[in-house]
């Protein structure tokens, strides 16, 4: 299939569109790559509204998104745009295991470490905990890793919501590592 100007089509971020656009992506690899690479260029606007594509492309064709994990998870500490980080960790959650081992030790810091920093946006800070929990469920020997992150950042946290978030996470892990 021959490339589509996918920066023109989403000249708004109606609901409407993106259903429209995932429409035409489909389960096409190659128009779901042009996608997700304009979302990746970190252009204002137009680059969240090809990451809210991404997902809902992903969310009908999961397997879209499998080659790209190891690359999304080795960009994702570099993106600084927090509407397409958000969408990306959205994505994340619903595939939270990269085979590539680097990639995956890169997701793991930079979770931890978005865990602990106060200036990152509550959407960050609680995909990272939903997807430490489920990275946790693979390679329990995380867990003890995350229970201590919890511990020292939970106090400082600002958010009710993402504090009993953490400390529901962090009893799980408590009881599971008996700390």
């Amino acid at each position: 299939m021959a490339d589509i100007d996918f920066e023109t089509i989403l000249c708004d971020s109606s609901r409407s569109l993106a259903d429209y656009v995932t429409s035409v992506v489909g389960a096409d690899p190659q128009l779901f790559d042009q996608v997700l690479d304009l979302a990746l260029e970190l252009k204002p606007r137009i680059s969240m509204r090809a990451a809210r594509v991404a997902d809902l492309a992903c969310l009908k064709h999961p397997e879209l998104i499998r080659p790209r994990l190891a690359e999304i998870a080795g960009l994702l500490p570099d993106i600084t745009d927090h509407s397409v980080r958000r969408i990306l960790l959205h994505i994340l959650i619903r595939h939270p295991w990269v085979e590539d081992e680097d990639a995956m030790g890169r997701l793991v810091e930079t979770l931890l470490t978005w865990l602990q920093d106060e200036r990152q946006d509550l959407a960050a800070r609680s995909y990272s905990i939903n997807m430490m929990e489920k990275i946790c469920e693979v390679e329990p020997m995380l867990g003890r890793e995350l229970a201590l992150v919890l511990q020292e950042s939970l106090p400082g946290w600002n958010s009710v919501t993402l504090r009993k978030q953490g400390q529901k996470v962090l009893t799980r892990l408590m009881k599971e590592h008996e700390f």
